[in-house]
């Protein structure tokens, strides 16, 4: 595919194109393989920094592989740095975040190369402040090097979110947010946060699973994932989150095996990550 653009010559005092502001120069890119696999991860993941699609595409040139992504800003519209990441960092020292923008998502979609998602984040518009940017990359770092490690791994595959809601109930598929669960606590002495009977929602950061083949056999276990930056371990109320309240209603959740008509996976694990 060749993607024609339209010529702009907005540089700095230095002759350099800004990083946030999209500036074509009338380069004409014929788009490769490469290039879509680029679009496929960011559609998988919704955000991923240079180093992250370096580590998954491994280029020969890191430094022609980030030329490449630069190209494929400014010149093609395919895909996008979001400003939220501004002011979270000194924009000329930390590697670049980037996005698919809808016209990326369109080429995908024309060619059948949509992947399933690992994450299911709304999409938003690109000016928009996000003031959970940081739990949000936490979770796709996490999600991303366990996808990574499965990958090096023999006989084993990551298994998106995406496959595992196209293979839930209907009801769940057609529900408003299809990672919603009910669960309900009861007083436990393992957890003595719960004094009392309450019925709440649970929505992980994310799911996942991983598939083995095990002598020709494919088994699979299944993880909701929580990562916590902010909330303390313990609150004397119930109202409000805490790593304590979480761990009492995933308990309850795994023991109830809701979770199996729901979800419509045989098994769950909690897996829970917390900033030190």
């Amino acid at each position: 595919m060749t993607i024609s653009t339209v010529k702009a010559s907005t540089r700095d005092a230095l002759g350099r194109r800004s990083r946030f502001v999209r500036m074509r120069t009338g380069k004409r890119l014929v788009l490769v393989q490469r290039d879509l696999d680029i679009l496929r991860w960011l559609y998988r993941y919704r955000y991923l920094r240079q180093t992250h699609l370096q580590t998954l595409l491994q280029p020969v040139s890191p430094k022609r592989f980030a030329e490449r992504l630069g190209d494929l800003f400014h010149e093609t519209g395919l895909i996008n740095r979001p400003n939220i990441q501004s002011t979270l960092f000194d924009a000329r020292s930390s590697p670049m975040l980037y996005e698919l923008t809808s016209s990326g998502i369109e080429c995908l979609a024309a060619q059948d190369a949509l992947p399933h998602r690992a994450v299911t984040f709304s999409r938003r518009s690109s000016r928009s402040y996000s003031p959970q940017l940081l739990h949000t990359m936490m979770i796709i770092e996490t999600l991303l090097a366990i996808e990574c490690a499965a990958m090096k791994a023999p006989g084993q595959r990551f298994v998106p979110v995406d496959e595992i809601l196209a293979r839930a109930p209907q009801r769940t598929q057609n529900a408003r947010n299809p990672l919603s669960i009910p669960v309900t606590l009861e007083p436990n002495p393992r957890h003595s946060i719960i004094r009392k009977r309450r019925e709440t929602m649970l929505i992980p950061d994310a799911l996942y699973g991983i598939e083995y083949d095990s002598d020709g056999e494919k088994r699979y276990r299944f993880w909701a994932l929580e990562c916590e930056r902010t909330s303390p371990s313990w609150r004397s109320r119930t109202d409000a989150s805490s790593t304590a309240l979480k761990r009492a209603a995933y308990d309850a959740l795994i023991a109830s095996r809701s979770y199996q008509s729901h979800w419509g996976i045989p098994n769950l694990k909690l897996h829970l990550v917390a900033e030190i």
